[in-house]
């Protein structure tokens, strides 16, 4: 069994290494995807672009739409991720629940 190991070592390290690789590649593709900061980053560089004149109105309305769908889309995520944590474990008795409250963008 060593042997074998020992024999295999020459192709298992690069595909293990290929692997470690392709798996941080995935991790940071769904940081990015699921970043609200990311998101209200693209929102304010849309503005600038704006102010500066490089978009339209009516492209900055298209854009802007698209944006802020995905920023509901990200909280209606987080939202539901919460209500299955909480569902998953339901508190013991005498246990203290844990409730999340949202506040929205305006009234932060």
């Amino acid at each position: 069994m060593i042997l074998f190991k020992l024999l295999a070592l020459p192709i298992s390290v690069p595909v293990a290494g290929i692997k470690y690789c392709i798996e941080k590649v995935v991790e940071y593709a769904e940081y990015e995807a699921n970043d609200e900061g990311l998101v209200r980053q693209q929102l304010l560089e849309l503005q600038i672009e704006l102010e500066e004149g490089r978009v339209t109105d009516d492209e900055y309305a298209e854009r802007e739409a698209v944006i802020f769908a995905r920023m509901r889309e990200l909280r209606e995520q987080r939202t539901q991720m919460a209500r299955e944590a909480a569902e998953a474990a339901p508190p013991e008795d005498g246990e203290k629940r844990t409730v999340i409250i949202e506040v929205p963008e305006e009234l932060e």
